[in-house]
């Protein structure tokens, strides 16, 4: 699917960043696009999210900037926490927030049984 060049995402009200303006702008705004953008596919998962948090910390290593950042799913059935995350994207903050999305969806997945794969084996009498 093409992405449209002028293509707004819709701003969620239950989107809460916090610690986000320790990034530049540039990240910033890429940050806020792949949430809003992504938030649909999370939602499509859980049917409704009561809020999404994001949480950014930043650290100095051997004179590079390092972060940390968590997401917090508030799910009318059970908040998911996603924070454990791989040292390669550790340094670019944009790289983090993709990783966050489909750790997500994945815990969403083997959490709430919401994948097809899984209807279809329920369907079978499998599981």
């Amino acid at each position: 699917m093409a992405k449209k060049k002028d293509m707004k995402y819709v701003e969620r009200k239950n989107v809460q960043f916090v610690g986000l303006d320790i990034l530049d702008p540039a990240d910033q705004k890429k940050i806020k696009d792949i949430i809003h953008k992504d938030y649909i596919l999370l939602e499509r998962e859980l049917k409704k999210i009561n809020g999404l948090r994001i949480h950014f910390k930043q650290y100095e290593k051997g004179g590079r900037k390092k972060y940390s950042v968590q997401m917090f799913v508030d799910a009318e059935t059970e908040p998911i926490t996603v924070n454990k995350m791989y040292n390669p994207v550790e340094w670019d903050p944009v790289a983090i927030v993709h990783k966050l999305i489909d750790k997500a969806r994945q815990q969403i997945i083997h959490k709430f049984k919401t994948d097809s794969s899984y209807r279809k084996e329920y369907e079978k009498g499998g599981l």
